[in-house]
């Protein structure tokens, strides 16, 4: 029963107490146990959307990091050409569209998850809605909307036509449009039941609007949930590649430090000191940042020219001509390698053969032409002496080089600026700046090493050994024990003798198999194999539960135990000890909101609505919650710290402007502006005592007749 009193100024109180039956329960718990159902599948998809979430960040990085890898396989199988580049070519190949597809199944499972959450959510709306709609209410002659929505037709209309909007504001505007709009819409509706029940008619409208606002509100919360978890994997996955390039640069650059240094000593003993290796080195890293050729391409072909006889000053006078000619005439450096080492050959031999020209001859260098010019015969001539062994080899390769740096000057220079040439001019500089990290790394790095070697190699490395080796023992112990289990297992079954070593029950056992085995063995029976592998196998199983139970097994598992959980009390000693990973979980999980924080002049960040409907977060606590909850852009008065407006506790004697912000307490009373200007006046009669049942809808006008009709008569009374 639901009693009104309603208290007047009139002479004396007269009373009419209304009774109405409560028809809503039965409707509430229908609803109820139909949502306790769909929350348990809606948490099992939101479960499985964050994995597959968390799973895509860790597959875009396996999918970037084997796009490089595929990258430089490609580069190498170019320059190269050789079978097994090609193979690692196909295998990087094969692993980059693996790691793809990988990443699309995943993204594909993720948005279907996606689908399965809104389906499931609209499928809530819609059961609470029913449930609603099912529940009798006393509707007003004429609240068309009210009778809709009581009903259930609202719902049924309202899935009908949001599901068509839905999909065209989702074609046309994308999906953050449809996905407030499939919010409002839902919302609007539960609003509108839920304002039926209380209210029919007025209730129903201004339910289905406060619940669409409120739906706003929730669709803009799951925008801005996207576009946070959409921030937070762009910077994770930004940390991830920046620290994962790093320490592929220090991995790159400590093995190119390492492999100069070692060319260092090895020129150092070419060239006859550290002095001459450094400043030859030097002038081979510029050499090779303006040319095609690669520094270790570069160091190799001048240790074959320095065993060649060249001089230190002669090489790069040398390569400079073998770069040009073989920039010219379309070269790889491989080719230039065998160009330099032909004439490297023939200068240090004394011949000029065909054994040393015809390298050069099938790579375009017309040697003949260079040798007539050189020596003032004709190429048939030079031919003929060649064959003869006449050419001094010192004199060809001096004139060849000499032809072929005047013919292809200044090509080197043009390869540089070309596509490749910048990018092999970018590698040089990527792998110097490798080098520098790998030259401070290396440096210290060996320090570290040589105490680790002074500690391994002196009293300390020497207990160790002995530790080891009884380690080893301990190991090999148990490795011996379960076989030997094994062996007498297996010995018992076959050959009836039984290891005392064996538990009585277990002895009891293997003897029973021994009887089972040699019946078999003996039966000649097609499933005797069966049979005898069988029991077998069980022996090997029941060696394996008693090695398990045995001393030494058992003194295994009761170390591994301790060492355990002493691990665990250290570790808990200090939390900087284990909460590493933590700390980073904590960091990971701050998103966009944290970020405009830190960037704001502001300590706080608050929550806006604009009179669209569309959150925001402003970084000013007076821009907070503007539109929904009173003014416009950024006109509300005095916001406290969650941007809503300020508390009237003693009033308030005039709204100064539309949609003002404010706080309300408890026992206050707020006021329309038609009660407003009727405040003062004679108030209107309050009506307590008689009790009315409600028993149908017809009933309603009844009770109405008879309010008016006491009311007449008091009135009438106390005139």
């Amino acid at each position: 029963m639901k009693k009104q009193e309603v208290t007047g100024s009139l002479g004396r109180d007269i009373s009419i107490a209304i009774n109405a039956k409560d028809n809503y329960t039965q409707a509430i718990t229908t609803m109820k146990n139909a949502n306790q159902a769909f929350n348990k599948d809606l948490a099992g998809l939101n479960s499985k959307l964050d994995a597959l979430n968390k799973n895509k960040i860790t597959l875009k990085v396996d999918v970037s990091k084997a796009k490089k890898e595929l990258s430089e396989a490609e580069k190498q199988f170019a320059k190269t050409g050789e079978a097994a580049d090609k193979m690692n070519l196909e295998l990087a190949n094969a692993k980059y569209e693996n790691a793809r597809r990988n990443l699309s199944l995943v993204s594909d499972n993720a948005k279907q998850a996606e689908k399965d959450i809104r389906s499931l959510s609209n499928a809530v709306s819609k059961t609470e809605n029913r449930a609603t709609s099912k529940s009798p209410s006393i509707s007003t002659t004429g609240s068309v909307l009210g009778t809709i929505a009581a009903s259930g037709a609202a719902s049924l209309i309202g899935d009908t036509i949001g599901g068509i909007t839905s999909t065209y504001l989702s074609s046309a505007y994308g999906s953050e449009a449809s996905t407030i709009f499939n919010s409002a819409f839902s919302t609007a509706g539960m609003g509108a039941a839920i304002g039926t029940a209380i209210a029919p008619g007025i209730g129903t409208a201004v339910g289905a609007a406060l619940g669409g606002i409120i739906g706003v509100i929730q669709g803009n919360a799951q925008v801005f949930e996207k576009k946070d978890d959409s921030f937070k994997q762009y910077y994770q996955e930004q940390f991830k590649s920046v620290i994962d390039e790093q320490n592929n640069s220090l991995s790159s650059g400590s093995g190119i430090a390492s492999s100069r240094e070692q060319n260092k000593i090895s020129f150092s003993t070419l060239l006859g000191g550290d002095k001459k290796a450094t400043s030859y080195l030097k002038e081979i890293t510029k050499f090779a940042s303006d040319t095609p050729f690669e520094y270790d391409d570069l160091t190799k072909i001048s240790k074959t020219l320095l065993a060649y006889r060249y001089k230190q000053n002669e090489i790069i006078p040398l390569l400079t001509k073998v770069g040009d000619a073989g920039s010219a005439l379309g070269m790889t450096t491989d080719d230039m390698t065998w160009v330099a080492t032909a004439l490297g050959r023939m200068k240090s031999t004394g011949k000029t053969s065909l054994e040393y020209l015809n390298p050069l001859l099938e790579r375009g260098i017309p040697v003949w032409d260079y040798l007539a010019k050189a020596s003032g015969k004709t190429n048939k001539q030079v031919q003929e002496m060649a064959s003869k062994g006449l050419i001094p080899g010192e004199k060809a390769a001096r004139a060849i080089a000499d032809y072929m740096g005047a013919d292809f000057a200044g090509n080197m220079k043009k390869q540089a600026q070309t596509y490749s040439g910048l990018v092999s001019t970018l590698e040089d500089a990527n792998a110097q700046i490798n080098n520098a990290m790998g030259e401070g790394y290396n440096e210290e790095r060996k320090k570290g090493i040589q105490s680790q070697i002074n500690y391994l190699s002196g009293d300390s490395g020497t207990k160790m050994q002995e530790a080891y080796n009884q380690i080893g023992q301990w190991k090999a112990s148990l490795e011996n024990l379960a076989e030997q289990f094994k062996r007498d297992a297996l010995s018992a079954v076959m050959g009836g003798g039984i290891s005392s070593q064996f538990s009585e029950k277990t002895q009891a056992r293997l003897s029973e198999m021994y009887k089972e085995y040699i019946q078999y063995a003996s039966s000649g029976s097609k499933d005797a194999g069966a049979k005898m592998g069988a029991l077998l196998a069980e022996a090997q199983a029941i060696a394996q539960d008693e090695y398990n139970a045995s001393e030494g097994a058992q003194l295994a598992i009761q170390t591994n135990k301790t060492l355990a959980d002493n691990i665990k009390n250290d570790a808990g000693l200090n939390q900087s000890y284990w909460d590493a990973g933590y700390q980073m979980g904590k960091q990971f999980s701050l998103g966009l909101a944290s970020a405009i924080s830190e960037k704001s002049d502001n300590s706080k960040i608050t929550f806006g609505v604009s009179n669209s409907g569309v959150v925001s977060l402003n970084k000013n606590p007076s821009n907070a919650i503007t539109g929904l909850f009173g003014g416009s852009n950024g006109n509300i008065q005095n916001s406290s710290r969650f941007g809503f407006g300020k508390g009237y506790a003693v009033g308030l004697s005039y709204v100064p402007y539309n949609n003002f912000p404010t706080v309300l307490h408890e026992g206050e009373r707020v006021l329309t502006a038609s009660e407003n200007r009727a405040y003062g006046q004679n108030a209107a009669p309050i009506i307590t005592g008689n009790s009315f049942v409600i028993r149908e809808e017809a009933d309603v006008q009844k009770v109405a007749i008879e309010i008016v009709r006491q009311m007449n008569r008091a009135n009438e009374l106390a005139d």
